[in-house]
């Protein structure tokens, strides 16, 4: 692990070996009482003692957590994953493609005519003459309004919104 940046949890416990120590013993200070007074009616005394032992499941993960094969399954895992995370956005833009076409296909002049304006603020945005994302005055009643049929709640403002915490400094 000296000099690298990543590791596998299976590995976790050869990476910390060397740096662990064991506890000290533990010492139990008692007085053992002799008097007769004591001993004729004597109280019990509970003490609640901490006692480490393994836990029973590591001896069956052993052999599991062990297994070269484990690694490269969990190289697997993590490429499966990553198909996984292609297929969903593959996904999302085929819905979005689709999305789209309705739209069209239902109101063809007013789509054209709401996607050209869009098409319009966006390349204003591109080339900087954009005044405020795009042209229009964003103290309007629309910026101010939430809920399910406000600006806020569409793709673009999540796309927007995705884009700039992205950007946002990474805390350590």
């Amino acid at each position: 692990m000296i000099g690298r940046d990543t590791g596998y949890i299976p590995m976790l416990q050869d990476y910390i070996q060397g740096h662990l120590r064991p506890l000290p013993p533990v010492k139990l200070l008692y007085t053992i009482r002799l008097d007769e007074e004591f001993h004729k009616n004597p109280e019990p005394t509970i003490y609640d003692i901490r006692v480490m032992v393994d836990d029973p499941l590591r001896a069956k993960l052993f052999p599991f957590i062990h297994n070269p094969g484990y690694a490269s399954m969990l190289k697997e895992v993590a490429g499966l994953d990553d198909q996984l995370a292609t297929l969903v956005q593959a996904v999302a833009a085929s819905k979005a493609k689709h999305t789209f076409l309705s739209s069209m296909s239902a109101d063809p002049a007013n789509f054209i005519r709401q996607w050209l304006s869009s098409q319009k603020r966006d390349l204003e945005v591109i080339m900087g003459e954009a005044s405020r994302g795009g042209g229009e005055d964003a103290a309007g009643d629309e910026w101010r309004r939430g809920g399910k049929d406000s600006v806020w709640v569409t793709q673009n403002a999540r796309e927007s919104v995705n884009v700039m915490l992205s950007k946002l400094p990474a805390h350590r």
